[in-house]
């Protein structure tokens, strides 16, 4: 009952740190935003195995968990429900330790049997450019060579200690073919409009409309059914910025719930997106500072010495057409070690 309880706790954590990152990311992010925030708080989570007193305490906190609800049996649970007899979503986590800096067997233990981390020594210190593409090769592959260059030109140096990354990829068709797109316009402010290649399906969906927040919401689902994508769309063609500023009242497990079947006329653009994102000031202003500092303590990574977060590195691509949806992500913590 408790690791129930604990799953449950951990399927909301992510979908309040997903809001959470949103509404921090908007405030200087320009136009489209596209994340993984699974992927991101994989990795926070898996860090914050290795954190200590304050520091653990903030990064707990900034993903949504607490010290009840920071279950490692209930991270394997939801890594196992999400990618068991189901070929559309692949995960791989990756553990890169420089070649002379010594990992506690517990951390490295810990993060194999429960994130089902690979573990591989990298010598950052004599070639730093050749581990970077590495990485980035590592990456690559986990994607369908969808996610380029996660780790960009010099990100990786002499003083690289540790690397977590991990990478997601989603391709799925819909469980119900759009029609082949055809140019429509698509309003990017009511007087503002563009010509785009719009979809269009005539089918019956789960659907619901909130009066009271001014949007409705509907599902497509893919082949087979285990995923689904939930679309929100504000009842105003201005109505972005009111829907935005309304995310916090928002739950999209309620929503679901509350959805009845309708016939309905969808209309989606054909799209395509990749965006980059470093996080450490998102991530800092969400609740924890002290990871990115000499003060962060990762004393379940490594006795002794100065280890912290130097970067962390997010990128997502996603291609949506009429037969269904591409999707890849991939984040890298990469920590520094200093002595003295």
């Amino acid at each position: 009952m408790a690791l129930a309880t604990n799953l449950e706790a951990l399927s909301l954590a992510n979908h309040d740190f997903s809001f959470s990152l949103y509404k921090e990311l908007a405030k200087t992010e320009k136009g489209n935003i596209f994340y993984s925030p699974f992927s991101i708080h994989v990795i926070m989570f898996m860090a914050s195995v290795g954190a200590a007193s304050k520091t653990f305490d903030e990064m707990i906190a900034t993903i949504h968990l607490n010290k009840t609800t920071h279950s490692l049996e209930a991270y394997r649970n939801l890594l196992e429900d999400l990618t068991s007899e189901n070929d559309n979503l692949k995960l791989a986590t990756g553990m890169f330790v420089d070649t002379a800096f010594n990992v506690k067997d517990s951390f490295v233990e810990n993060s194999k049997k429960y994130l089902k981390s690979s573990m591989e020594k990298l010598n950052f210190k004599k070639d730093p450019e050749q581990q970077r593409q590495y990485l980035n090769n590592w990456v690559l592959n986990k994607t369908n060579n969808k996610i380029k260059d996660l780790f960009p030109k010099d990100s990786i140096n002499q003083a690289t200690a540790l690397v977590l990354a991990n990478a997601v990829h989603f391709k799925s068709g819909w469980a119900h073919t759009f029609n082949d797109a055809e140019d429509d316009s698509f309003y990017l402010t009511p007087s503002n409009k563009v010509t785009v290649k719009m979809m269009t399906l005539r089918h019956d969906l789960q659907y619901y409309h909130d009066s009271d927040l001014k949007f409705a919401a509907l599902e497509l689902p893919y082949e087979h059914h285990a995923f689904k994508m939930m679309i929100l769309l504000p009842d105003a063609k201005d109505g972005l910025q009111e829907l935005e500023n309304n995310f916090s009242k928002i739950n999209l497990y309620d929503i679901s719930k509350k959805m009845t079947q309708y016939h309905v006329t969808v209309k989606l653009p054909r799209f395509k997106l990749e965006h980059s994102l470093q996080l450490e000031d998102v991530l800092s202003n969400l609740g924890c500072p002290t990871m990115f500092t000499r003060a962060a303590n990762f004393s379940n990574i490594v006795e002794g010495g100065d280890l912290f977060v130097s970067k962390v590195l997010h990128k997502a691509y996603v291609d949506v057409n009429e037969k269904g949806t591409e999707a890849a992500a991939a984040t890298g913590n990469e920590f520094y070690f200093l002595t003295g």
